[in-house]
């Protein structure tokens, strides 16, 4: 990604445009097709044109160019950054997951996934999934930790599809289970099982609300042996590639989005400061806006970390410098934006994600490369004839060199031997 959107601010360097006038027409449209053979349904288009009006980009280019008018030191420069992220493990056998629901006497629901929870909010997803298919309150569902003697196999928790994969088993599960105790409950009532339905806890037939819970239900399941369990396998289906010929349809589905970052830049020390970041997600219909904002606001800052601070750096001898905290820079507190706007683009059209939900994992993280191009921006804005390389984290040592070139070879010092030197 970040090398594409090198190329067109290069393009756009050389034919004196706005790089977004390139991206814009180059944003991939449903029907089109992917080098790798897939045909896109996108909402790449929605997601920009959402943000241009949202934000009002007009507005943020007018007061750029009036804050750059009136100070000569102090410069700001936006970028923007569309996004399309495929979701799946591009190795299909990994494209599985399997899940293991029991539904105990008391009514109460334990339910076990391969998914492991880091703090990204699957476990909380999987819960929500079990409590809509069941329709329990979710103060009845259990998630038990990972292991694997009960869930086998289990694929990385990983690639932006562990909700999709684990929340798709775990739904297969708890709809067998809902299928035994609504015959039984059309027996319990003489009728057929189209006309009962369960939810909110109780037995509804003919869309009359009964005297027969779902505690109840259970246990009376339970007497008559019927099996309240259920081990689920969900493969994700109709994905393929061939490793061969490059061509297939690996991905189940792709995700969108648009960023507008803003930065001011210090052009006398080459610091800066990450103004905002206005965005438009696209995640389909989301199944948890809490976790799915916390995601994009955590994905956003490491991109933005990724980008202008976490660099690698080696000796003469291969020897590598960056190997601590202490020289390998990542992003705090201290690198938040002052401003992370969020506006989810919501859709229902039908995906292969969870009820209909989109991946929010890692697609974010890439937000953050519109801060490189926005403080390259920033550096022409002072510096009209220079052209800083695409050489990622832009840190503000570079930045720094970059506004006054010509300073590095007349102020560079002695070189020394046989000693290591890291600047931070």
């Amino acid at each position: 990604m970040f090398v594409i959107e090198s190329a067109i601010a290069k393009a756009a360097d050389e034919l004196g445009i706005p790089a977004y006038m390139i991206q814009q027409k180059n944003l991939i449209k449903t029907g089109d097709e992917f080098p790798y053979g897939q045909i896109a349904v996108s909402e790449a288009n929605e997601c920009w044109d959402k943000t241009i009006g949202l934000y009002n980009i007009d507005k943020i280019k007018k007061e750029i160019e009036s804050f750059n008018a009136q100070n000569k030191l102090s410069k700001k420069a936006m970028a923007l950054m569309p996004i399309c992220f495929g979701i799946s493990y591009t190795k299909t056998l990994m494209n599985q997951a399997r899940a293991l629901v029991h539904v105990y006497t008391d009514g109460s629901v334990g339910v076990s996934t391969g998914a492991v929870e880091m703090g990204q909010g699957v476990n909380t997803k999987i819960l929500q999934v079990a409590a809509r298919a069941f329709s329990l309150d979710p103060e009845k569902i259990k998630i038990f930790t990972t292991n694997t003697f009960r869930i086998a196999n289990t694929s990385p928790s990983a690639a932006s599809a562990t909700a999709d994969l684990n929340g798709k088993a775990t739904l297969m599960a708890c709809t067998e289970i809902l299928k035994r105790l609504k015959q039984l409950a059309a027996d319990e009532f003489a009728t057929n099982t189209d006309a009962v339905d369960i939810r909110d806890g109780y037995v509804w037939v003919n869309n009359q609300i009964t005297e027969l819970s779902w505690d109840k239900l259970a246990f009376t399941a339970h007497a008559k042996r019927i099996n309240l369990s259920e081990h689920a396998h969900y493969i994700t289906p109709g994905i393929h590639f061939d490793l061969t010929k490059e061509k297939g349809h690996p991905f189940a589905y792709h995700t969108y989005g648009t960023a507008i970052i803003t930065v001011t830049l210090d052009c006398l020390r080459g610091i800066y400061e990450i103004d905002s970041v206005k965005l438009v997600h696209d995640c389909g219909s989301s199944m948890n806006k809490i976790i799915d904002m916390g995601q994009i606001e955590g994905g956003v800052v490491q991109g933005i970390g990724w980008m202008t601070m976490e660099e690698i750096i080696y000796n003469k001898e291969g020897r590598l410098l960056t190997n601590a905290l202490s020289t390998y820079k990542v992003p705090d507190i201290y690198s938040v934006p002052k401003e992370i706007s969020i506006h989810f683009l919501e859709t229902e059209k039908d995906n292969l994600g969870i009820f209909r939900s989109k991946a929010v994992g890692e697609p974010p993280l890439m937000y953050g490369i519109a801060a490189f191009f926005a403080l390259r921006n920033a550096v022409m804005a002072f510096n009209p004839k220079a052209r800083p390389a695409f050489d990622a984290p832009m840190t503000p040592e570079k930045v720094l060199m970059n506004l006054y070139p010509g300073h590095q070879e007349k102020n560079k010092p002695p070189s020394t031997k046989g000693e290591d030197k890291i600047h931070i």
